[in-house]
């Protein structure tokens, strides 16, 4: 494997290291808030591009590769453990939501076999999730929700297919998550 060959590998990665580094943040509260917001755009800068890249290169799956939804998903439960233990969600409610997606979301990925489905369901369930940050910034800090709203505009316009390839996507596990 070339070089060239490991940047999508080590742009999905940098997911993993902007989940820590928002779980890192916490002990600093809602003040860590327009970071969090950034480290987010930053993760999913990544993953429009890496993506991109892997397609482009015609690179073959490598194991991080393939576990790039799993990274995806970390991301926004560290983002989702920020948002609770900095208190800007408040707690019981968004503890328990949390808690309770995470165990459906695994519970179909053990035990359900199908990839699609748990896929969809994950998405669906980490929907608020992927919001929150931005929604919260319209009570703590408008700089996040501006930065949020210039960055899905630019992503849209940039790669309008992948958006509809991944609405796709959820519809189609959505479809055969009802058939079952």
């Amino acid at each position: 494997m070339t070089r060239k060959d490991r940047i999508p590998d080590w742009l999905t990665g940098a997911r993993a290291l902007v989940a820590l580094a928002i779980l890192a943040l916490i002990p600093w509260g809602p003040s860590a808030l327009r970071t969090v917001a950034f480290l987010l755009l930053l993760g999913w800068t990544t993953d429009m591009v890496d993506g991109r890249l892997a397609r482009r290169w015609d690179k073959d799956p490598t194991w991080i590769g393939e576990h790039e939804f799993h990274i995806d998903m970390v991301m926004v439960l560290a983002s989702a453990i920020y948002l609770v233990l900095a208190g800007l969600v408040p707690p019981l409610p968004g503890a328990a939501y949390l808690l309770g997606a995470t165990g459906i979301s695994l519970a179909l990925l053990r035990w359900s076999g199908d990839f699609l489905r748990f896929k969809s369901v994950t998405m669906l369930l980490a929907c608020p999730w992927v919001f929150a940050p931005f929604v919260v910034g319209l009570v703590h800090d408008p700089v996040v929700v501006y930065a949020g709203l210039i960055w899905t505009a630019a992503a849209l316009v940039l790669d309008w297919r992948r958006f509809l390839g991944v609405v796709g996507d959820f519809l189609a596990g959505a479809r055969a998550f009802l058939r079952r």
